[in-house]
């Protein structure tokens, strides 16, 4: 079970670009880790805690 996403993953989710969604992770707003230098994933429980603050 994929519990994780790339943020060209979670762009298509909240219909935004991955840069945006980077921004937020560099911004420190939205959690995610990185798998070696490059790769970025964004726990599904990140996610959800993230959209349950942005529409409260």
């Amino acid at each position: 079970m994929n519990n994780s996403k790339t943020p060209k993953q979670l762009a298509e989710r909240w219909n935004c670009s991955a840069n945006t969604v980077r921004n937020l992770i560099f911004a420190g707003e939205l959690h995610a880790f990185r798998i070696g230098e490059k790769l970025i994933r964004i726990p599904v429980e990140a996610i959800e805690e993230y959209e349950k603050c942005a529409n409260s």
